[in-house]
């Protein structure tokens, strides 16, 4: 039997929603709609399951709220204390170190790609398909990588956009802090899209910040 064009329309609407969904709120008045920095830490203590009074202890750590994402994602993943990890970014360690210290495997780092991301993430992305054909083979991420990385991850799975797009929202340089208020203000208030003002050469701008507290 023939679908109908609706039944059809429906059917893909039921495949496509779940996966679009994210776990994106409007947090109302408890927050202000200019203040990025709110914006980012109330959307971070969502995201990362984390209260957000005791975020505000965390967050004044991280000069780049990049490495606090960063930190943020590997004291969940490792469920380990935030102090942890700030003690072992302390002591001289990079993103990369402190995963293998805390037994993390490299699948942490990815989310899946329809196809080859191109730069800044092509060169991560290749390499770790290299290791996981062969174990033997040396994988690592530099702290620019890292930061990359855990930004398209939340980007796509708090907004629920694919990790293509999230990729383009961040090619323009823009670290996380603005990236996830300006289109929480596109959805819940002022017009704003992410991808509203993208660099004429993507693989050249990312947000890499080099601070390392």
């Amino acid at each position: 039997m023939k679908m109908t064009a609706l039944a059809l329309a429906l059917c893909c609407a039921a495949l496509v929603t779940p996966a679009s969904a994210g776990i994106d709120i409007d947090f109302g008045a408890n927050v202000q709609l200019g203040d990025d920095s709110e914006l980012f830490l109330s959307i971070s203590a969502r995201y990362f399951d984390h209260d957000r009074t005791a975020l505000d202890r965390v967050a004044v750590r991280y000069r780049n709220p990049d490495d606090l994402a960063v930190a943020l994602y590997l004291g969940k993943r490792a469920n380990v204390k935030a102090e942890r990890i700030h003690r072992m970014r302390r002591d001289g360690m990079d993103w990369w170190q402190i995963s293998v210290q805390l037994g993390l495997p490299s699948d942490i780092w990815f989310v899946r790609v329809d196809r080859d991301p191109g730069p800044p993430y092509g060169k991560a992305y290749g390499h770790w398909k290299h290791h996981q054909r062969d174990k033997r083979r040396a994988f690592t991420l530099s702290d620019a990588e890292a930061r990359d990385l855990v930004a398209v991850r939340m980007l796509h799975e708090y907004y629920g956009v694919s990790a293509q797009v999230a990729m383009e929202w961040r090619a323009d340089g823009r670290d996380l802090r603005r990236l996830v208020s300006s289109e929480y203000r596109s959805r819940h208030g002022k017009r704003e899209r992410p991808s509203a003002k993208l660099s004429k050469h993507p693989g050249k701008g990312n947000a890499r910040g080099k601070s390392k507290r």
